[in-house]
């Protein structure tokens, strides 16, 4: 049979010969790839929680992918700072941060394992970012090695410190006073927030797009002992939100309420609450109108009654509401200006406080006021004196100068006409010396 064909190949000519080595060629390599495909897969880990906190417990599996092991032993890595072994499996062996399990199959291979493996229990002791590596051998139902690729697995104990919360502790205040509920810091994961902070401003804003689910907010007190709670800055509606902000003093006499104005939405424009103008009518600002700032002082005088006050928002569409006593009292009168964005829920207030003299403060103001103008008039009457007086010898000099300057022009006209008048007594005697030669010679 195999003389047979032998004898008909070797009749065959060499292109039939070429393609009948090709195709068992091809046939070897699908074989042999079959073979390989068969001692290759993956390990990777899972665990039942991502995020736990200290003293959970947390299950991680070993799982295999692409083939089938009737043999391996497994060798699992842990953050023993952060996790303790717990579990009460057998055929395990517990050495520092590795556990060491070993398997195979009692059937001698008939009962082939694939997908889930094993599982280790493990409970959380310390706050932070852990990871989870795994390495070992792995064994087909006939003996042979499987090639692997190991995948690790990261689960966080605690909540994870962000850069801010890193930041928080580098600020730690210094104040001693138990009863002091200020804020010394306050910032946010996104900018934007106005105006900028100052421990005596309590009211804050903020307009971010509906993409924005949380805002990580950094809060650290004047007094290092204080407690501070903050609430309302996850999981973000669309609409109007308030970050609350609740300071106590360590010696709970004394607390402080900073809020945060969050607008969440993707019409931007429609949230706009900037005034584009403010101002009060015969007297000034501080600090200068600025649109993010909102808390301003002004100061008027004894017989002011009534103050008159421009507010112009940006946007046309958006509405303005004045707060204010129709008559002014001596002493602090607080004046406030909402306004009410074009989509109606979004609001930012403005503060002026206008202080009113008293009769004794008005009189002692018109005095200051008195002798700040003799100053101002001394001044310019010396300055007065001082520029007569430079410019008396500024015209001093210029009439020196002048007649510096006429001494050396009329000098220049003397020496021409001089110079000419030579020339002419010159011409003269040579024209006469010329005429005596010539009565000479006839």
């Amino acid at each position: 049979m195999a003389k047979n064909i032998i004898l008909r190949i070797k009749k065959l000519n060499n292109k039939m010969k070429f393609l009948i080595v090709l195709i068992i060629s091809f046939i070897c390599i699908i074989s042999f790839y079959k073979t390989y495909a068969n001692t290759f897969g993956t390990v990777y880990l899972e665990s039942n929680k991502d995020i736990l906190e200290i003293g959970e417990e947390v299950e991680i599996s070993i799982n295999i992918d692409n083939f089938k092991t009737a043999a391996y032993t497994l060798y699992l890595y842990f953050d023993e700072e952060k996790f303790q072994y717990v579990g009460e499996l057998e055929n395990v062996n517990v050495d520092g941060n590795r556990i060491i399990y070993v398997w195979y199959d009692e059937q001698g291979g008939n009962n082939p394992r694939s997908g889930e493996l094993v599982k280790f229990k493990f409970e959380a002791k310390e706050s932070g970012l852990a990871t989870f590596n795994i390495d070992g051998e792995f064994y087909t139902e006939k003996g042979q090695e499987v090639e692997v690729e190991f995948k690790e697995k990261q689960v966080q104990v605690g909540k994870e410190e962000t850069n801010l919360e890193k930041q928080a502790k580098e600020e730690v205040g210094q104040d001693s006073n138990l009863s002091n509920s200020n804020l010394q810091n306050l910032r946010l994961s996104i900018e934007g927030m106005v105006p900028d902070f100052n421990k005596d401003v309590f009211d804050y804003y903020l307009n971010v797009d509906s993409r924005v689910k949380d805002i990580e907010v950094l809060a650290t007190s004047e007094n290092k002992d204080a407690s501070i709670e903050i609430t309302g800055n996850e999981n973000l509606k669309d609409g109007l939100n308030l970050i609350k902000i609740q300071v106590t003093s360590s010696d709970k006499t004394s607390s402080s309420s900073y809020l945060i104005n969050v607008t969440k939405t993707n019409d931007i424009e429609s949230a706009n609450t900037d005034l584009e103008t403010l101002a009060i009518e015969n007297t000034l600002l501080y600090p200068a109108f600025d649109t993010t700032v909102t808390n301003y002082s002004a100061e008027v005088n004894n017989n002011i009654e009534r103050i008159n006050l421009l507010a112009i928002p940006e946007d046309e569409e958006a509405t303005i509401e004045i707060k204010r006593n129709d008559v002014l009292k001596e002493g602090n009168n607080e004046i406030r200006i909402i306004v009410t964005a074009r989509n109606g829920y979004t609001k930012k207030e403005y503060y002026i406080n206008v202080y009113k003299r008293n009769s004794e403060e008005e009189a002692k103001y018109q005095e200051e006021q008195k002798n700040n103008q003799e100053k101002l008039n001394q001044i310019y009457e010396i300055q007065k004196t001082s520029n007569e007086q430079e410019e008396s010898e500024e015209n001093q000099e210029q009439v020196k100068k002048n007649e510096q300057e006429g001494k050396e022009e009329r000098s220049h006209l003397v020496a021409f006409f001089t110079l000419i008048a030579i020339i002419l007594i010159i011409a003269s005697v040579s024209i006469l010396v010329g005429k005596k030669k010539n009565k000479k010679s006839k």
